[in-house]
C-alpha cells in the first residue's frame, strides 16, 4: 500500500512538473510577443524581461537593448564627471548610446535611427545642433566658452565630421567655436580600424594652436567608447594652460553586459 501511495505521488509530481514547463514555455511566448508589439519602452522592456526570466533565451538581446540604462555606467543627457590622471574630474555628457549594427536586429526603429544619424554626423551629412546644444546647456558652464573639436585621423575627416557643427554653434551668443584650433601634421591610423584602439594617442598627429592658449573650452567629440582619448587630449590641451570646462559627446558605445550580470538584472532588479 505504501508503495502504491509513493508511486501515485511521484506520478502526481511528474504530471505537474509537466505541466508547469507547458505553461511555463507558452508564458515566454506570450511575453515575447508583449516586448515585440508593444508601444512604449516600458510595456517593451517588461515583456522581453519576462520572456527571458520564463526561460525564452531569444529574448535575451531584445531584454538587453530595452534596458540599456540599468546596464551601462551612464545614461542619456545625465551629466556625470569624468575623471582625469592628474585626479580633476571634468563635466561630460553624451546624447544617446551608439548600438553597432551587427545588433541592429534586436533594436527599435527610434534606436535606429539615432544611430544612423551618428554615422551622418561623421560624414558631415548633419550638423546635430540641436542635440549639441541641448547636452551643452545641462552642463554647468561658463557665461563664455570656447567650443573645440576632437582630433580626427586626418585633416579632412575632422573639417568633413565638424565643419557644420561649428557653423551652426557659431551663431550661439555664449559659444565661441575654434575649428581651427589644432594644426594637422600628418595623417595617423584611425582608432577604429585598430583593435587595441587605446593604444593610438589621439594627439599625435596634430599640435595645439597657440589662439586658445588659456581658454575655458568645452571638448566636442561624436562617440565616446572608453574615454581614453578624450583624457587624452584634454591632459594635452592642460599643458597648454587651456582649462577643459566640460566634454560633449554625441553617443557612447554600448558595452554588451555579461551572462551573470543580466540574469541578475533580469531577476533581481
Amino acid at each position: 500500500m505504501e508503495k502504491l501511495i509513493i508511486w501515485i505521488v511521484l506520478l502526481v509530481f511528474f504530471y505537474l512538473m509537466n505541466r508547469i514547463s507547458t505553461w511555463k514555455k507558452r508564458a515566454a511566448t506570450a511575453f515575447l510577443v508583449v516586448g515585440q508589439r508593444a508601444t512604449t519602452k516600458e510595456e517593451r522592456k517588461w515583456g522581453y524581461r519576462n520572456a527571458l526570466r520564463a526561460g525564452e533565451q531569444k529574448a535575451e538581446r531584445f531584454y538587453v537593448y530595452s534596458a540599456l540604462e540599468d546596464f551601462m555606467d551612464g545614461k542619456p543627457m545625465m551629466p556625470f564627471k569624468m575623471k582625469l590622471s592628474n585626479g580633476k574630474k571634468i563635466p561630460a555628457i553624451f546624447i544617446d548610446y551608439y548600438i553597432p549594427k551587427r545588433d541592429w536586429n534586436f533594436i527599435t526603429e527610434e534606436q535606429r535611427k539615432f544611430v544612423q544619424m551618428v554615422y551622418d554626423f561623421k560624414d558631415g551629412r548633419v550638423s546635430c545642433s540641436r542635440l549639441f546644444k541641448e547636452a551643452l546647456a545641462k552642463l554647468d558652464l561658463p557665461d563664455s566658452v570656447t567650443v573645440v573639436f576632437m582630433p580626427c585621423s586626418n585633416q579632412s575627416k575632422y573639417l568633413t565630421r565638424f565643419s557644420r557643427l561649428s557653423n551652426a554653434l557659431s551663431y550661439e551668443e555664449k559659444l565661441h567655436p575654434m575649428l581651427y584650433s589644432l594644426t594637422y601634421l600628418e595623417a595617423r591610423e584611425s582608432k577604429h580600424n585598430i583593435k587595441d584602439r587605446d593604444k593610438v594617442n589621439a594627439d599625435s598627429n596634430v599640435i595645439i594652436n597657440a589662439d586658445i592658449v588659456g581658454k575655458k573650452v568645452v571638448i566636442i567629440d561624436d562617440v565616446i567608447t572608453t574615454g581614453s582619448s578624450i583624457k587624452e587630449h584634454a591632459e594635452e590641451l592642460g599643458k597648454y594652460g587651456v582649462e577643459v570646462v566640460g566634454i560633449v559627446c554625441l553617443a557612447k558605445t554600448v558595452k554588451y553586459p555579461e551572462k551573470v550580470e543580466i540574469w541578475i538584472e533580469s531577476h533581481f532588479k
